[in-house]
């Protein structure tokens, strides 16, 4: 769905659209920009970049992503709970990584509700994340 909506937003006239090179896209991530190159080839929004020109990037970048994988928040898939609980992909994955390494895991879905709880007794605040204020 990211991919999607930064095709949305490039036709509805975005300037600049935010992706990730493939390696260090998905999840609470932005959307792959490999996928975003490839989907707009030949269109009157093609980056002017190929995929070719950017495999040597995603190389390197997935090999250092290994090296940093102990620290990774273990999350599998991604969630909508950005709606829910208003908790930008980056604080989300650092909650949970700070949930597994107390040994809260089991009460996820409580610390979630904890934090938009907090949001509101600090007046809703803005966060990182713009679709978090959707």
């Amino acid at each position: 769905t990211g991919v999607a909506s930064m095709l949305a937003a490039a036709r509805a006239g975005a300037d600049v659209i935010d992706c990730a090179i493939d390696g260090m896209s998905g999840l609470t991530s932005q959307p792959s920009m490999g996928a975003l190159v490839g989907a707009t080839t030949g269109t009157p929004f093609d980056t002017g970049l190929t995929l070719e020109a950017i495999e040597g990037l995603n190389t390197y970048w997935e090999s250092v992503r290994r090296l940093y994988a102990p620290f990774e928040s273990g999350q599998l898939s991604g969630s909508a709970d950005v709606y829910l609980n208003e908790i930008p992909g980056g604080q989300y994955t650092n909650l949970l990584f700070q949930t597994r390494q107390l040994g809260l895991e089991g009460r996820w879905p409580q610390v979630k509700r904890a934090y938009a709880q907090a949001n509101l007794l600090l007046g809703d605040i803005i966060k990182v994340t713009p679709s978090s204020k959707v």
